[in-house]
């Protein structure tokens, strides 16, 4: 993970910091990323002439200065989950959203149970929408719209009690000529690394591709480590996560909701400027911010 240091992400980070339930600390620090390209390491500056489809979301990670932020993102989460004030369904799955007089009226959760909904906050990926409401409270415009959207599946290797690796404090990045896959970046640090390549929506549904991204990342890796998995004993994780990056557009008035159906806010990353973490709390605060305004108007409504 990277957070380049612009002032944009500050300002997102301070709003993070002023609304995290913990204490929330963040520092810019120097980055000093590199490319292991013709044998050695050398300053990663951009991948020059090599085209990847990946490259306009890799671009970030060129950055001379990024943040590093305490405590992470999994612990965030699970301070915000056991501060609500309602128990979480974090294995039920929304099947359906009911839309009745241009309103989120119910969703349908395991196929089965209906839930009423006075406002819904859909953090899901945006295309699934065209999926989730049927017939024709979902205009046709923002249904071609959802459906041209694409993402980036980011294929993780964790690797704990590695070798040593070197002095290397910054993004590390692997060039190479292949058209199959995408480029190789990730991080060192004390307790090991984390090494991803990206999947392109397109391709997101092949398991089988999946597995040979985790060989492709490996094959970069022994590059530049040669010995890195000879011990047999060495600790590996693979995490896949659907929809780690990609930057989309709902073309309406606002970038988190439809104006036909008012009571519904797409708090979805893929829909900010920002990506990762980022993208969640700029998506966080400005869904945050149209519910205050709502709120606001539903006051002055009461009053007259």
């Amino acid at each position: 993970t990277m957070i380049p240091a612009t002032n944009e992400n500050l300002q997102l980070l301070e709003w993070a910091k002023a609304n995290a339930p913990l204490p929330l600390n963040f520092a810019v620090q120097e980055h000093r990323p590199e490319i292991f390209d013709e044998a050695r390491w050398r300053a990663f500056a951009g991948f020059g002439e090599t085209e990847f489809q990946s490259v306009g979301e890799l671009g970030f990670l060129s950055q001379t200065h990024d943040v590093e932020v305490s405590p992470d993102a999994d612990q965030l989460v699970r301070a915000l989950i056991e501060q609500l004030p309602i128990a979480a369904t974090l294995k039920a799955e929304v099947t359906e959203i009911k839309v009745h007089q241009e309103r989120a009226a119910e969703i349908v959760i395991n196929g089965e149970k209906s839930i009423h909904c006075d406002r819904l906050i859909f953090t899901g990926n945006p295309q699934a929408i065209n999926q989730l409401i049927q017939g024709d409270s979902l205009p046709a415009k923002h249904r071609t719209r959802l459906a041209k959207m694409y993402s980036w599946t980011a294929v993780v290797l964790d690797l704990e009690g590695q070798p040593a690796m070197g002095e290397h404090t910054g993004m590390l990045l692997f060039q190479h000529s292949g058209k199959d896959f995408e480029p190789v970046f990730g991080r060192i640090k004390p307790s090991g690394s984390r090494w991803v390549t990206l999947v392109h929506s397109e391709r997101a549904e092949e398991h089988e591709f999946t597995g040979q991204c985790i060989r492709h990342i490996k094959r970069q890796l022994k590059r530049a480590w040669p010995e890195l998995f000879a011990d047999e004993k060495n600790n590996e994780r693979i995490y896949v996560l659907p929809g780690a990056y990609g930057q989309n557009s709902l073309k309406a008035k606002s970038n988190w909701q439809f104006p036909e159906i008012g009571n519904l806010y797409l708090a979805n990353h893929t829909l900010a400027r920002q990506n990762g973490l980022l993208g969640a709390l700029e998506a966080a605060a400005a869904v945050g911010q149209l519910l205050t305004v709502s709120n606001q108007d539903a006051y002055k409504m009461a009053d007259v």
